[in-house]
């Protein structure tokens, strides 16, 4: 009886209640219903689907990135990507990969990378291609459990402009698709592999949307962070969650590495706003690819370089560049006029572009390609095993073999995902940080231990790689 209740229920319930809701917010813009944020600071629909008609209910479900394999990235590619005659199981189709950075202007320097994530958007419109961009902008705070960003419609430059550096942190959709129906036009859209898949989906089921959004950009992503992991790192500097205005994730200067994570925290100090900055590695929970307040649904994705995308914007994490902090960025393009616009560019001496390979972008992600890939087909064996269910994915549970050590990293990330988000709320209710720090940081030395011990080898060339370029770059600026 208990296995019929649970195959009756509506699929999108299932994606919700079992922890693979990315809170995209698609389904709630079909149903026309709202996004809510939980206590663990992550999106929800406020809405269930056994209390909609049966038309809304497959909306909901055929917009919803985690359900309905029929329409997966490899298919939707198909779809919205048909000049692109290179595919690969990685990266999906695409025409061009390079690495490369923003000359001209500020772009890079107040960009998290090479600066080509505001850059495409500025133009894309300076040419009047589009008629403005769809992006993650900060907004003021009221409560401590706020979010930090939102979505929102730019239509100058210097707004798009405005929108620079990545934001690890959750974001809905369905409240600036509601704004695109209202004012139609041109738009870029910026979002998270889940979220372009999302719009793909919904630009099938909605004239205005698929005649307003030209084109779309999406960023590699690691994993989705909840508003909490925000707080806990400024927590973890002394800052109370009430008493944070803003947050910076990456900063750029002087002494810091390309691969760093360093973050600025602005905080309410009587009448004035102070700051505080920290590596995030520095602060329990803080280093990115352990999962601490991560999303639970990532744990499921086996997309990380939103490959229904028109380009792919990214860090180009190779030894060759890594060397330069100011930062070089991963660009997969897979739209023939975005690459005119780069190429023609290019020639204008106005950006820097180096022709790479499906390799190099392998190369330059690796650890996300493991973690999608391996890591995922051990993550769906192990649900299997317990006869738990799960959305359908690219990968299959157990397609990958690796050794028992690695079995036991996922397995530790997954569980540190898992009890870091019951930690830090319990904190917050004890009004306690040290609580969380004392509850997670054994896990974390553990994992951390065992993940050095998997990756010696790798560490050790990617090290001597590094040294090996920053010689020859030394040797070329003294000649």
């Amino acid at each position: 009886m208990e296995n019929k209740m649970i195959e009756n229920i509506p699929y999108i319930n299932k994606v919700v209640e079992g922890g693979f809701c990315v809170g995209c917010g698609a389904c709630a813009f079909v149903a026309n219903k709202e996004m809510k944020l939980n206590k663990y600071g992550e999106y929800y629909p406020s809405v269930d689907a056994a209390d909609v008609s049966s038309e809304v209910k497959e909306k909901m479900e055929f917009v919803c990135p985690s359900l309905n394999e029929k329409y997966n990235e490899d298919v939707l590619g198909k779809e919205f990507l048909k000049k692109c005659e290179t595919y690969s199981d990685k990266i999906g189709f695409y025409q061009s990969v390079y690495g490369g950075f923003v000359k001209e202007g500020s772009y890079r320097d107040r960009g998290t990378s090479g600066g080509f994530g505001t850059w495409i958007g500025a133009e894309l419109f300076r040419r009047g291609l589009i008629d403005g961009v769809i992006h993650v902008k900060e907004i003021e705070r009221k409560g401590a459990s706020d979010p930090f960003f939102k979505y929102a419609i730019s239509t100058t430059e210097e707004a798009i402009r405005g929108g620079s550096r990545t934001k690890y942190h959750v974001i809905e959709i369905s409240e600036v698709l509601d704004l695109v129906r209202s004012k139609p036009g041109r738009y870029l859209f910026y979002g998270l592999p889940c979220m372009v898949k999302a719009i793909r989906r919904v630009q099938l089921v909605d004239p205005v949307i698929n005649q307003s959004i030209k084109y779309t950009a999406s960023l590699v992503c690691g994993h989705l962070k909840s508003v909490n992991w925000t707080l806990s790192l400024a927590w973890g500097k002394g800052v109370s969650p009430e008493n944070v205005e803003k947050f910076q994730y990456r900063t750029k200067g002087k002494g810091i590495p390309a691969r760093a994570y360093v973050f600025k925290a602005f905080f309410n100090k009587g009448n004035t706003t102070d700051e505080v900055m920290e590596n995030s590695a520095n602060v329990v929970g803080g280093k990115f690819n352990q999962g601490a307040l991560m999303l639970p649904a990532c744990n499921f994705c086996d997309d990380l370089v939103g490959e229904t995308a028109d380009i792919t914007i990214g860090d180009a994490w190779l030894p060759q560049f890594e060397v330069d902090a100011n930062g070089t960025n991963l660009l997969i393009v897979r739209n023939a006029e975005i690459n005119e616009v780069l190429n023609s560019s290019k020639i204008e001496d106005r950006v820097e572009l180096v022709q790479l390979t499906e390799q190099d972008a392998l190369n330059a992600q690796s650890g996300g390609f493991r973690q999608r890939r391996e890591g995922l087909s051990y993550r769906l064996e192990l649900y299997d095993k317990k006869k738990k269910w799960h959305p359908e994915k690219r990968v299959k549970a157990g397609e990958y073999q690796m050794p028992p050590l690695r079995k036991i990293i996922y397995k530790m990330r997954y569980d540190v995902t898992a009890f870091s988000r019951e930690f830090f709320v319990t904190a917050v209710a004890k009004n306690d940080y040290a609580y969380y720090k004392k509850k997670l940081l054994l896990q974390l030395k553990l994992l951390r231990f065992l993940e050095i011990s998997s990756s010696v080898d790798r560490i050790v060339k990617r090290k001597l790689a590094y040294f090996k370029f920053r010689k020859l770059k030394r040797s070329s600026t003294e000649n």
